[in-house]
């Protein structure tokens, strides 16, 4: 009997420690699951952090929206598509797929910087988002209908794409401060006025417009165009004869405003403008190689102008150097930014590591291949 008791205590310890074994087996399991990176939809990782499936498919939308953006006369939506094309050595699928990984690298490479550098989301950085999702449930009418238009543009829910936007919006916020960092001096704002002086010139040109379009903005037909271009060369003889272009524009031009000069004369065709103000074809003619008086025709999608030059004029450094400063500000801080980027993007610490079967898996879904 006693041998028989110390068999059913034997095997009664030897199936509480065979219970103990399965449940300490389960919980590994469990926590390996929660922690390993590809759970909860997580498709790759950079340093420690996640990139969900919800962040892959974003960007995802994203760059496919601006690739098809980038093929002339397209009509194709992303869902028609076929992306096995080939553009170059690569299929478009697989361009796409590596603008997405690296922006999600970058984002998150950032994202690790602005912790260690102790940059958080203010109370108004999330009010900011806030009122931007706001304006979109209102621009939707409701949020139904913005719920509906993020998913189909961006294949995410409404608060999904509220998570990737805080994510962008930090990485956003160290980028900011790490620029602010960049100066530029006096002496480099000085050296490029310089250097670049012609660029900040303005001229002065008097014009007269012949419209080949109607009060729409609608091509007029090729009969009334070469009326148009008639009328253009008539204008032009007269003011190559000597005759006063101010007083022809008055009379014959057919972009006057609704107003009068101080002198209470009308509309005369006077321009003073800088590079930039104006459409290219009319810039690259005033910008050439011109002197006073020289007289042309020159076509835009307005019409032809008939155009007279009357002088080039030298813009102070005074005038100019604010705008200088910022601009070069900027171009420093890009330049200075995108090699530190550069640099930790092929630091091994920053690599991105993916989970090729999870993304396989999005991606069939989004390319539909």
């Amino acid at each position: 009997m006693e041998n028989q008791n110390a068999d059913v205590k034997k095997s009664s310890k030897g199936l509480i420690a065979g219970v103990v074994a399965a449940a300490v087996i389960i919980i590994t399991a469990v926590i390996l699951f929660v922690f390993q990176p590809w759970s909860a939809g997580y498709v790759a990782t950079v340093d420690n952090q996640k990139i969900t499936k919800q962040e892959y498919t974003f960007f995802s939308k994203f760059n496919m929206t601006q690739f098809l953006s980038s093929i002339p006369n397209n009509t194709k939506t992303v869902d028609q598509y076929d992306w096995k094309t080939k553009v170059g050595t690569e299929t478009a699928k697989d361009q796409v797929k590596k603008s997405t990984l690296e922006n999600l690298q970058e984002i998150k490479i950032q994202i690790v910087k602005a912790k260690e550098a102790g940059i958080k989301l203010t109370s108004e950085d999330l009010k900011n988002i806030d009122d931007v999702i706001n304006n979109q449930i209102t621009q939707s009418g409701s949020r139904n209908a913005a719920e509906a238009a993020i998913k189909s543009q961006y294949g995410v829910s409404l608060s999904e794409y509220k998570e990737v936007y805080k994510d962008f919006a930090l990485a956003q916020k160290y980028q900011t401060q790490e620029n602010s960092k960049i100066t530029v001096t006096d002496d480099e704002v000085k050296k490029y006025y310089d250097e670049n002086k012609k660029e900040f010139d303005k001229v002065t040109v008097t014009h007269i417009l012949i419209k080949t379009v109607d009060d729409n903005g609608v091509a007029v037909s090729e009969g009334k165009k070469a009326e148009a271009k008639k009328k253009a060369e008539e204008l032009l003889a007269k003011v190559k004869a000597g005759e006063d272009i101010k007083a022809l524009a008055e009379k014959y031009s057919e972009d006057k405003p609704a107003v009068t000069t101080k002198d209470g004369t009308g509309y005369q065709g006077v321009y003073t403008f800088g590079k930039g103000e104006m459409v290219s074809q009319f810039e690259e003619w005033a910008f050439g190689d011109r002197k006073a008086g020289d007289a042309d025709i020159v076509e835009t999608t307005y019409g032809y102008h008939v155009m007279q030059f009357d002088k080039r004029i030298d813009t102070p450094f005074d005038d100019v150097k604010a705008s200088i400063k910022t601009g070069l500000t900027s171009k420093k801080s890009s330049e200075e930014y995108t090699k530190k980027m550069e640099a930790w993007k092929k630091d091994a610490k920053y690599q991105i590591k993916l989970n090729e079967s999870s993304i396989a898996k999005v991606d069939k879904s989004l390319y539909r291949v």
